[in-house]
């Protein structure tokens, strides 16, 4: 962005001349002399980088102090470049031409950006907006923000907020997605506790209802463990609500072959690049397919954007596609043991949730190419869960 700026506004290469080079860039400081790109030459001069404005500022910053002198050594920008081609209509004809496409296209909208969604796709927000009239290609001044992303409520009713920002040529759609309401607590509604995997009680404490386990008791899965009929008086339901925490045992095996097959690139490696002009893609090059047999593909987009945010309809693509070969390869047992143990582990503890593992152990087998790894382990976890019942008798 910097080096567009000083494109667009020119910029001088000069040099001080001085007993004391340092003496004169010190000065410059002292006097607010914006400056960049500092080098001190073979001769002791100082050479640096101003703008336009600065080198007039650096120019009577010279004669005032009489310490240093000025000289131009380079030139380069917009305003130098214009007048060296004054004289050529043609020239000047087309750059006109050209800043004012560009500034036409910033009227339409060519790149949409849709931010805070996690489970509304992002495809059925853009089609919702396309019914709304804002699609690539619309233009700018035709967008109603506030009456779009009211209309946009309406379409997508998962969305609890949406606003359109309008960056030029950019659209910038943020949404909030709806907060699911949670399942009310209705204490009035019989639910008991049942056993949701087998295991041996270790914990079983009753917040409500009427507790039909202790520690030490054995349950498979179905089982009644808190019970929402309450045995008091003339009896009542409730809602049954507890922790039932037990010891669980779990056995998982996986298998995997030795002989398997690994990448070697061979180095050889193509691009092919197309255009996207306004969402229309144009291949310069005219073999389509992947040029090798087996390959990986890279897909690179460039959009450019102008200074301040407007994007321009054009997106540079680059397809690179890296040979490679598949050669067979063994994988040494331990590797292969250490591999399956780690996914082994990885079920475990997604079966187990938030509990907790006690002991485990893994065996090894290998044989016929396959190595097989058996995780044993015992656990202590949650296995209650709530589930409605009559008012007339527990399900079971």
């Amino acid at each position: 962005m910097g080096r567009i700026m000083n494109f667009l506004r020119g910029w001088a290469r000069v040099e001080l001349r001085c007993k004391y080079s340092e003496r004169a860039v010190n000065i410059c400081a002292r006097n607010h002399v914006e400056f960049w790109d500092l080098r001190r030459t073979e001769d002791g001069a100082a050479q640096m980088s101003v703008s336009i404005p600065s080198y007039v500022k650096l120019r009577r910053v010279a004669r005032d102090s009489g310490a240093f002198t000025v000289k131009i050594v380079g030139r380069s920008g917009a305003p130098f470049f214009l007048w060296r081609i004054r004289r050529r209509y043609a020239l000047l004809a087309g750059l006109l031409l050209c800043v004012g496409l560009i500034g036409l296209s910033s009227v339409f909208v060519w790149q949409i950006d849709v931010v805070g969604n996690k489970t509304v796709p992002t495809s059925r927000i853009l089609a919702a907006l396309r019914q709304e009239g804002v699609d690539i290609g619309t233009c700018v001044l035709d967008i109603v923000e506030t009456k779009a992303a009211n209309n946009m409520m309406l379409r997508v009713p998962e969305l609890s907020f949406i606003a359109l920002n309008n960056h030029g040529s950019r659209i910038e759609v943020v949404v909030r997605e709806k907060v699911p309401v949670p399942e009310l607590f209705d204490p009035r509604k019989p639910t008991g506790v049942f056993a949701r995997k087998p295991g041996i009680i270790t914990e079983a404490l009753a917040l409500e209802g009427w507790p039909l386990v202790e520690p030490g008791d054995a349950v498979i899965a179905g089982d009644e463990l808190i019970s929402a009929h309450v045995p008091l008086g003339r009896g009542f339901a409730t809602h049954a609500r507890g922790r039932v925490m037990a010891r669980t045992w779990y056995e998982f095996t996986l298998k995997m072959p030795l002989q398997t097959e690994r990448k070697v690139y061979t180095g050889e490696s193509r691009s092919r690049y197309s255009v996207i002009l306004g969402g229309k893609r144009i291949n310069l090059y005219f073999m389509g397919g992947n040029p090798y047999a087996s390959c990986d593909k890279i897909t690179e987009y460039d959009t450019l954007i102008l200074p301040g945010g407007a994007v321009l309809p054009v997106t540079l693509v680059r397809d690179s596609f890296d040979e490679y070969a598949t050669v067979p390869a063994v994988l040494d047992e331990e590797d292969a043991e250490r591999i399956l143990s780690a996914r082994l582990m990885e079920l475990l503890e997604n079966e187990i949730g938030d509990g907790w593992i006690v002991s485990s152990e893994t065996e090894c087998q290998s044989g016929e190419g396959l190595v097989t790894v058996t995780l044993r382990a015992e656990c202590v976890e949650e296995i209650g869960v709530e589930r409605e019942v009559t008012e007339d008798a527990p399900a079971q």
